[in-house]
């Protein structure tokens, strides 16, 4: 079986559990929290869930760790049923299918948002609002700092980006002439 049917069956149970408890939210973050971590490491976690002298027990404890945080017990729960069938290497991709789901199904679009300099509440607020009008649908913004931009933004959502930058406007008219 491939990697992908094997995590949407993973992530498709997992939310749907998660759904019946009324903890889908608290999952998702979580599972935000094990894929940001994890992908800071992906080749030592890896090579370790791999690692068939490393008992069932060590393998849910590291992804636990990963959290950063003591799991909600639906994930908890969720975690050591992979790991007894030795889906673990298979967690980050479940994770990921997870949080695609949980997105369609909250009609919540995810975008990155790439700043010269720290942005204020206010100007977070008008990038929602123009996000909800635009796309008809709530937003969760992720906030980065590039002070390379000189000034304005990058906002990616989905597949689309829209570069309000000085740099983005700088390169354009180097282009152009």
């Amino acid at each position: 079986m491939d990697n992908g049917k094997i995590s949407v069956r993973y992530a498709r149970a997992l939310l749907s559990e998660a759904t019946e408890q009324h903890c889908e939210t608290e999952v998702y973050r979580q599972l935000c929290l094990l894929t940001a971590n994890y992908s800071l490491a992906i080749q030592q976690f890896g090579e370790a869930l791999s690692n068939p002298l490393a008992s069932d027990t060590e393998k849910v404890e590291l992804l636990r760790a990963t959290i950063g945080e003591p799991p909600h017990p639906c994930l908890e729960h969720f975690l050591a049923f992979v790991t007894a069938k030795k889906r673990e290497n298979k967690i980050f991709l479940i994770a990921l299918k997870y949080q695609e789901m949980y997105r369609e199904m909250k009609q919540l679009l995810r975008a990155d948002v790439t700043a010269a300099v720290e942005l204020d509440d206010k100007a977070q607020e008008s990038i929602r609002n123009f996000v909800r009008e635009h796309f008809h649908c709530d937003v969760e913004l992720h906030l980065k700092v590039d002070p390379t931009l000189i000034g304005g933004f990058t906002l990616d959502i989905e597949h689309n980006r829209m570069d309000a930058s000085i740099k983005g406007r700088l390169e354009k008219l180097k282009k152009e002439l």
